[in-house]
């Protein structure tokens, strides 16, 4: 190590999810963060967490090719199904598809991939995010720290680590230090001792045991659906997994009556194939497993002074019976992190670092809740198979059970969160907004909604909801441009209140203006992986050996978003911005006269009709202006028949707009609604306004 003081923006202690996921979304937003992990990266190779959810799913999505890379490796879950297996009855006796329409997901289903291939994918993300490449930094673990005095002239802390393996010490100093490192945490150890804080809740009595079979052999009918198979032997709840190692593979889950010390790996084995009997079930190995005791506890003390974090496991434990832990982990990471990272660049107040605590501990406190009542049921159930297999109280249970699972559908799918009024969750009353699920409509706070609608500028159908850049969306939608001929003009004054203000608005208050241009070329269309084809690598797999050459420069594969690339109108507009993109939508089609004459003179106004030296737009940019005009079956034909069958315009009803009256919405970077007016026009951008001077701080 360097005998110069090390000194970090943020130091991450832990390499799983958790923290790898707060150190893509600080890296996206120009932070290299450091991150140590204990272990090594072998000993999270196999098992462990294994299952993303829709809500999940949706910011992966948002990070572009690590969800592309993980679906292909995933096994998508599309159903659920029960059944009983007795002496007398053997059969299915329900099933239901793994989530509902209504919940109003592009990916409505659950993606089975094991945390060591998600960790490996955002690696590779940050290290291509990180201009200097990026390095976990194994076997060192987080053994104290001292946070900064009121007369600090760095305002820094400072941290001590340990490696696991030399036994070497080495002191760094951080802004800002974050606990990712699971439900035995050092750091939340640590600061039980010197600020009081703990878990706070209980074990339970139940002991379960979970193992994946790799190499599965059955005659059952259901193994590749979720399935819970209930016999007078006890239950088992399967999930199917992402092949392993070339072969099929599912992970068993069963309570066993010993306890964790007393129960082998063949104990297991033998209960699992005696609950499935007469059906036959057979595996090449255990590829991994895993015996616990469940605890349900949350921790009480999110973050100490706004300067130490806690995410994931390290401050909330419980079974993995929803199949939440991994997905909470991520979205708390993701929280935190696109508000440290505009806290760190110095464009947001540190006071917004509070809403995660805020924020995330009602979610947490939820999904605890749920837990412990998810976890009764079972061990009822597990109670009425000793005593009375058939009973009708068993019957009960069972659709107590069912019931309790699609009452609780939309928070395992992360479709029922909805935020509490804060400096960047902003409601007309500052009351929570309320949220109705299966019905149109964004509650402030909630989560947008996806849409496809028509780009003007090249008339490709695109995503409304954009990729993760850490920046703020402002949707203004304007409804039917013929229906009220002012609404064009609306749109008009926005753009010429913009232009007239003496700061430029917020564009000129807050952030900087970005020159696409200087981004190199490889950061605008970055390198795809390129198979590793030397002759040591294919005789290891079987393969055949190519030429390991380089590509031509032409023949590069590589990636890339629209807007980085320089727009062909760059001359005649303003550059993008650092904290905001401003997208407009209409309800009229692209082929309208209203939007191929009127709306595209105004978006592409010619050299004869402008000023010597025109500002140039903010608002009226070819390339975010939509048109939503793609017609979509209603997700909520079934829970909302009175919204219709289908869709008109899907962007405006579903986020529940009047195409009469127009609205703003402004989504956070992660894309919850920080802001909704009514109507559209100056006044509307002013609430805009009001809403940032409230926690961005002015360049």
């Amino acid at each position: 190590m360097s005998s110069a003081q090390e000194i970090f923006e943020v130091v991450i202690v832990g390499a799983g999810p958790a923290g790898l996921m707060t150190a893509t979304i600080l890296a996206r937003m120009g932070h290299k963060p450091l991150v140590i992990d204990i272990g090594d990266h072998k000993a999270h190779e196999y098992g462990r967490s294994d299952a993303f959810q829709c809500r999940c799913m949706e910011v992966m999505q948002s990070l572009g090719a690590p969800i592309e890379q993980l679906e292909h490796m995933g096994k998508k879950l599309y159903g659920r199904t029960f059944w009983e297996i007795s002496e007398t009855r053997t059969q299915r006796t329900a099933f239901a598809r793994f989530y509902p329409e209504f919940l109003d997901f592009d990916k409505d289903y659950s993606l089975a991939v094991r945390q060591g291939l998600i960790e490996q994918v955002l690696i590779h993300d940050l290290e291509s995010h990180c201009k200097d490449g990026f390095n976990v930094q194994w076997n060192w673990g987080f053994s104290s720290m001292e946070l900064p005095s009121p007369d600090s002239q760095d305002g820094l802390s400072t941290v001590k680590l340990a490696n696991a393996k030399t036994s070497e010490e080495r002191v760094i100093k951080t802004k800002y230090l974050i606990g990712c490192d699971g439900a035995r945490s050092s750091v939340r150890r640590w600061a039980g001792k010197e600020f009081g804080v703990k878990l706070e809740g209980a074990s339970l009595p139940v002991t379960w045991c979970v193992l994946d079979a790799v190499g599965l052999k059955s005659d059952h009918p259901d193994l590749e659906r979720l399935c819970i198979v209930r016999s007078t032997k006890g239950i088992v709840l399967v999930i199917p997994r992402e092949p392993i190692n070339g072969k099929p593979a599912a992970r068993f889950d069963i309570q066993v009556e010993k306890s964790k010390e007393e129960t082998t790996e063949e104990e297991a084995t033998r209960l699992i194939k005696d609950i499935f009997h007469p059906f036959k079930v057979e595996w090449d190995e255990v590829n991994w497993w895993s015996i616990y005791d469940v605890g349900q506890r949350i921790i009480n003390q999110y973050s100490i002074q706004d300067r130490i974090f806690f995410v994931g496991d390290a401050c909330h434990t419980h079974s993995p019976r929803a199949g939440l832990g991994l997905n909470t982990a991520l979205l708390e990471g993701q929280n935190l992190a696109w508000k440290l990272g505009l806290v760190l660049r110095g464009e947001a107040q540190p006071s917004i670092l509070s809403t995660y605590a805020s924020e995330r501990h009602s979610v947490a406190k939820e999904l605890i809740d749920m837990d412990r009542q998810l976890v009764t049921i079972y061990a009822d159930l597990e109670k009425q198979n000793i005593d009375n297999f058939a009973s009708e109280e068993t019957a009960a249970w069972l659709k107590k059970l069912q019931m309790f699972q699609a009452a609780n559908y939309a928070y395992q799918a992360g479709a029922s969160i909805v935020y509490s009024p804060s400096t960047i969750t902003v409601t007309p009353d500052n009351k929570l907004d309320s949220m109705t699920i299966g019905q149109p409509g964004v509650a402030i706070g909630s989560r947008t909604r996806p849409a496809v609608v028509t780009r003007i500028s090249d008339s490709v159908p695109v995503p409304i909801l954009p990729q993760f850049d850490g920046r703020f969306t402002i949707y203004i939608l304007l409804g039917d441009l013929n229906a009220d001929p002012e609404r064009l003009e609306q749109l008009r004054s926005i753009d010429e209140y913009v232009k007239s203000s003496s700061i430029g608005s917020i564009f000129g208050k807050y952030g900087k203006d970005i020159n696409v241009e200087e981004k190199p070329k490889a950061r605008r269309m970055p390198a795809l992986r390129i198979p590793d084809t030397s002759a040591a690598f294919c005789t290891a797999n079987g393969a055949q050996a190519q030429d390991s050459s380089p590509f031509p420069e032409g023949r590069v594969l590589y990636s890339y978003d629209y807007h980085d690339i320089p727009q062909i109108t760059a001359a005649h507009i303003a550059p993008p911005h650092s904290l905001f993109r401003v997208s407009v939508a209409v309800t009229n089609t692209i082929s309208e006269s209203t939007i191929q004459d009127t709306l595209m003179s105004l978006l592409y106004p010619s050299s004869a009709s402008s000023a010597a030296t025109p500002i140039k737009s903010r608002i009226l940019q070819p390339a975010n202006v939509y048109c939503d005009d793609i017609p979509v079956v209603s997700p909520y034909r079934h829970t909302a028949p009175e919204a219709g069958l289908v869709f008109e315009h899907p962007l405006h009803q579903k986020w529940g707009v009047d195409a009469k009256v127009g609205a703003v919405v402004v989504a956070r970077p992660d894309g919850h609604v920080g802001l909704k007016t009514r109507g559209v026009g100056v006044d509307a951008w002013k609430e805009v306004e009001a809403y940032f001077d409230g926690f961005l701080v002015q360049g």
